[in-house]
């Protein structure tokens, strides 16, 4: 499975690449979505996790552009942040994103949403990973 973050963090950034090979994926990465539109045409990606406020195309016009792209139009998209204020919240229910994750939550509940949304949906846990004390059951 082929990962794409897109953080300008590059501290974070590096964490997850690391993190996500770590478990076998396989990752690229991006420092805003600007770079993240050019990966997704150079690689097939089959999972997004990308930062909400970055420079040159913040993650939220960075997504409504993935959408838009036919090949990814169903592409499980993660937003991160660690900002969770009014503002972005109400940011992110207008997004239609398929998860939100904050940075300050722990990185293997992270993990455990990107196993979910890469599952095919038929075959998902009925519980997402928030819901279950016992996470590691996706994956």
């Amino acid at each position: 499975m082929n990962i794409l973050v897109v953080d300008d963090e590059a501290a974070y950034r590096d964490l997850l690449k690391a993190s996500f090979r770590m478990d076998g994926w396989t990752v690229s990465t991006a420092a805003d979505g600007v770079e993240g539109i050019q990966r997704l045409k150079e690689t097939k990606i089959d999972c997004i996790v990308s930062d909400i406020y970055m420079p040159n195309m913040d993650g939220l016009k960075f997504h409504a552009n993935v959408r838009e792209m036919p090949e990814y139009a169903l592409t499980p998209f993660l937003l991160i942040s660690g900002y969770s204020d009014q503002a972005t919240m109400a940011a992110l229910t207008k997004s239609k994103n398929d998860a939100f994750f904050l940075k300050t939550q722990p990185l293997k509940l992270l993990k455990e949403w990107v196993r979910y949304l890469m599952s095919p949906p038929d075959r998902r846990p009925s519980k997402r990973p928030e819901e279950n004390p016992n996470a590691s059951q996706y994956a």
